[in-house]
């Protein structure tokens, strides 16, 4: 068993495992469809289930893969998450993040997921980071190519034509 991972602080923001007070404004994202538009939670008791398990996980989960809420420094509230999980579609780990609406068009996507891709290179226990985007969501392309991500495949995922993109930590 391994910590639920240390704090990131970035220039706007800190990056914290989410805590167990945190379910409201987890469901403020993932109950959101602007912001989970492939299948938004439909109520609280579904996210509190989503949740509850994510919490339990991080127990099980190698060093470098977590889930953190970002916090916002000037008014403390969390704005999204940025994560770094076991993939689902790939051998390895995937990054993702979700931002709350008021919180688009900022780079606080890009920034948040910046600090995570480090620290998890940074903690020497992750070789190769992947992420899938969905052709159509514009803002996440150019979140992955802010951090350097290269593509490796087109595929069909959820339904949905996405793309499969791949780092790898940089040598030393």
């Amino acid at each position: 068993m391994h910590s639920p991972g240390p704090l990131i602080e970035t220039e706007r923001m800190t990056l914290r495992p989410w805590r167990a007070g945190d379910l409201e404004a987890f469901h403020e994202i993932w109950g959101d469809p602007d912001v989970i538009w492939w299948g938004a939670n439909e109520s609280i008791e579904v996210t509190r289930t989503m949740f509850e398990r994510l919490l339990a996980s991080h127990a099980g989960w190698p060093a470098g893969v977590r889930w953190y809420a970002m916090v916002e420094r000037t008014t403390g509230a969390i704005i999204g998450d940025v994560l770094l999980q076991p993939a689902r579609f790939v051998e390895g780990i995937e990054i993702g993040w979700h931002l709350c609406r008021g919180a688009w068009g900022r780079g606080l996507a890009t920034e948040a997921a910046l600090a995570a891709r480090d620290q998890a290179f940074a903690e020497g226990a992750v070789e190769r980071i992947h992420a899938i985007v969905a052709l159509e969501n514009e803002r996440s392309l150019r979140v992955v190519r802010k951090l350097g991500l290269e593509p490796v495949r087109d595929m069909e995922y959820a339904g949905l034509p996405h793309r499969l993109f791949a780092i790898d930590r940089p040598p030393g």
